[in-house]
């Protein structure tokens, strides 16, 4: 019976036990995932690198050095981004300027963001240009002012010439799991990189702070190359320079080449023995160079007609200071008789204007102005009736007719004018009236001076 109980008492302390040290193993993975921020709430951003270095699921994301998420994924993708070419890294941040492409890209022409394709130091491939619209269509033009706006645009050719580019861009989209209270700390303007998590090797994914709007869950971090992209970089830019000195070499090389040539060494030998001549006969006095500079007549010649020249120029700044007085002068003499004129004009058109007015009714705008044709209506109506009336006359119809073809009615006429001469009684009637007339006049009263 006591073997039993002690049995019993084993058993529930080993299951205590067991239960005790199943309840630190939950708590420890507790305590421990809260410390990785397992239990926190997470967002999730992409950023598209080159090459990831090494980056694996789980490596660690940091914000200026503080963890802040881990690598979630990562895929091959194949993107294009769009952008716009009038404000593309070009005015003031905050203001209308844009930066929709990574540093190493420019916004080409189409409104998307590409790269240029490598130097080939091949002339034929690259035409000198000075605009875009001296390109082919798929290529632009590497200018000065291209270069100051896209700084971060690797190229090691010249300037001034055309260059293909590409908007294709083949990637490697990392997909970093954020913790959400550490994304109001992404902005913009932020950029990753890749870089060693101490010196183990281990690559982490590295976020810098920015200072434009927070990038929401789901957007997109603009990448800057990693240590080793740079030095991919540096080392185009070292066999671009080794490239161009290899072509100067050659032009050395062929600058030698001809100057070893028999012809060329007889021509500059010929130049040299012209210069040498033309030198001595110089120093002789010969010539006219030489004349002007060894004989003192032809240098007091010289001298003379300088001063000539310089009397010359003042005369005729002079005479040109006196025109423009005189044409001051008719100017000002001038703008009176233009005032009037344009006053002459004016009124002239205010009176063409009151002709033309409908409801003038006078006599000069119905002959001046008649779009009706009613004033030459009439006057062809009367002088109809002129002429009638002298064919008539000239018949000898109607009673001024007859007065001047019929000679019996003019001898009528004048008999009877004669009889009223000679008659006394007309005669007393027409003094009486005019004497009637006259002490009218004398009994009316005549007005005060004032």
């Amino acid at each position: 019976m006591a073997n039993r109980k002690d049995e019993a008492r084993l058993n529930m302390i080993v299951g205590l036990f067991v239960l005790g040290l199943g309840a630190v193993g939950v708590l420890s993975i507790f305590i421990i995932g809260q410390g990785k921020g397992t239990w926190k709430e997470k967002g999730l951003v992409y950023a598209d690198f080159r090459q990831v270095s090494g980056l694996k699921k789980g490596s660690p994301v940091q914000l200026e050095g503080i963890e802040i998420g881990v690598v979630q994924d990562r895929e091959f993708v194949e993107l294009e981004y769009p952008c716009n070419p009038l404000t593309e890294d070009r005015g003031r941040f905050g203001q209308e300027r844009t930066d929709d492409c990574d540093r190493t890209m420019f916004c080409a022409p189409e409104g998307k963001c590409a790269e240029l394709e490598a130097y080939s130091f091949n002339k034929d491939l690259h035409p000198p240009c000075e605009e875009d619209s001296q390109c082919r269509e798929d290529e632009v033009c590497v200018t000065q002012e291209f270069r100051r706006r896209y700084r971060r645009v690797s190229w090691t050719g010249n300037t001034g010439v055309c260059d293909g580019f590409t908007t294709d861009h083949k990637r490697i989209r990392v997909t970093l799991s954020v913790f959400a209270d550490s994304l109001q700390h992404i902005r913009e303007d932020s950029r990753a990189t890749v870089s060693q998590n101490g010196l183990l090797g281990d690559q982490l994914v590295q976020i810098s702070v920015g200072r434009g709007a927070p990038i929401p869950s789901g957007g997109r971090i603009q990448t800057t190359p990693s240590l080793i992209e740079e030095l991919d970089n540096v080392k185009e830019r070292v066999d671009g320079v080794f490239g161009k000195v290899e072509e100067t070499i050659g032009g050395i090389a062929e600058l030698a080449s001809a100057m070893g040539d028999e012809k060329t060494i007889r021509n500059v030998q010929g130049l040299l023995a012209n210069v040498n001549e033309v030198s001595r006969q110089i120093a002789e006095g010969k010539g006219l160079v030489g004349a002007l500079l060894n004989d003192d007549q032809y240098v007091r010649d010289f001298g003379a007609t300088l001063r000539s020249v310089r009397d010359t120029a003042q005369n005729l700044n002079g005479f040109v200071a006196k025109a423009k007085s005189s044409m001051t002068k008719i100017d000002d003499n001038l703008q009176p008789l233009v005032d009037d004129g344009r006053k002459v004009m004016s009124d002239v058109s205010t009176v063409i204007k009151d002709l033309k007015d409908p409801n003038n009714k006078s006599l000069l705008a119905k002959v001046v102005y008649d779009p009706k044709g009613e004033m030459v209506k009439d006057l062809e109506e009367t002088l109809d009736n002129v002429s009638k009336v002298v064919s008539t006359i000239e018949k000898g119809d109607g009673t001024l007719g007859k007065l001047l073809k019929d000679p019996k009615a003019y001898d009528d006429l004048v008999k009877i004018l004669g009889n009223i001469e000679r008659n006394n009684t007309i005669k007393k009637l027409v003094r009486f009236v005019v004497e009637k007339d006259e002490a009218a006049s004398s009994a009316a009263p005549t007005a005060k001076p004032k």
